[in-house]
Order: C-alpha cells, then structure tokens, then sequence
C-alpha cells in the first residue's frame, strides 16, 4: 500500500479498539463472552489479488461488514477514481474508519452504519462480502438474491457461492489472511 502511515493505523486498530470492542459486546448482550468478536485482518496483497482477478471495471466498489474500512481502503489505494462504500452495524468501527479517512484527506470513500437489508445494491458494482460471521442460510440467501437481481455485478466472498445456474462462474483462491495461511475466497463474475 502507497500510504504506509494509513497502513501502521490500520493495523494498530486491533490492539487499540480490542477493549471498546469488547466492553460494548457486552452492553449489548449479558450473555456474551469476552472474546465474542473476531479480529482480523485481510492483507493488502490478498485483497489486490482477489480485487484485481476480477476483469471487469466496476462502477464502485462496496463492502459489506467493512469494520474500519480496510478493504475499502486498500480498494481507495489501488482506484481512488472509483467511489468504494463501506458498510458495518458498528458504528464505533464506522466512526473509526472516517477518522482515519478524514485525517488522510482520502476522497471516493464513504463508511456508513447499514443494515445489509435495506442497502441498494446497483448494477456494476463489485461487492466484497466479509461474511464469515454473518449466519450462513441467511448470508446465502441474500447473496444469491444480489446476484439473481443484478445481471451486472461481480463479488468477493469469504463463504462459498452456491446461486443455482451461476456456480460455473465462481472461482476459488487460498489465499493469507491473519487468522490462517489458507483462507477460501470466492469470487463470482457474470462475462
């Protein structure tokens, strides 16, 4: 990534919010346990690899469970002339991520708090779906539901597509995230 700055905050986000994570997990919740939310990241070369295995250009970009924004920052690093929306339920995340965003002046990127649900997703867009922690019917059905709605939209997913009649239009990549060296991604594209 060019802004190596931006990249270091990125990366100290984990151990600085690992607490407030934690102490609003359970505000929400009694009944959750302390280590109720993953942390992660996707690394900049795994992002632009399955970002760029893509062919065609997009209209905009859009991440759904963004978190701080780190995809779309990459995505911001690599076509800043493409608008990229960021999208969490978090909004101490999403508040987070437009700090960082404002502090570097980046411009086409936009971190909102949004329900999948109620989002309008567009022809042309590239969607990243960071949905490992999303429940698996449900995340299966509104991907097949975005698919079969727009003829013109291409997606990254870390959970296996399976929409009926487009399965011959998805690939598999193993690549390195920082919980394991192997992730499964899928991508789908409609040529």
């Amino acid at each position: 990534m060019q802004n190596t700055s931006l990249l270091k905050e990125l990366e100290l986000y984990i151990d600085n919010f690992k607490y407030e994570d934690k102490k609003i997990s359970i505000e929400l919740s009694k009944n959750l346990d302390k280590d109720v939310f993953i942390y992660g990241s996707t690394p900049y070369d795994t992002a632009k690899k399955l970002i760029t295995s893509i062919s065609k250009k997009p209209k905009r970009f859009v991440v759904v469970g963004s978190s701080i924004g780190w995809v779309n920052f990459y995505w911001n690093d690599m076509y800043p002339d493409i608008p990229t929306i960021g999208l969490d339920l978090h909004s101490f995340r999403v508040e987070y991520g437009n700090k960082l965003k404002d502090k570097y002046n980046l411009k086409n990127i936009e971190l909102v708090v949004e329900d999948l649900y109620n989002f309008e997703f567009r022809e042309g867009d590239m969607i990243w779906m960071s949905n490992l922690c999303f429940e698996h019917d449900s995340v299966e059905d509104i991907m097949s539901d975005i698919i079969h709605t727009h003829s013109d939209i291409s997606m990254i997913s870390y959970r296996p597509i399976r929409c009926m009649g487009f399965r011959e239009k998805v690939k598999m990549f193993k690549l390195q995230v920082s919980w394991t060296e192997k992730q499964p991604f899928f991508v789908y594209e409609n040529l």
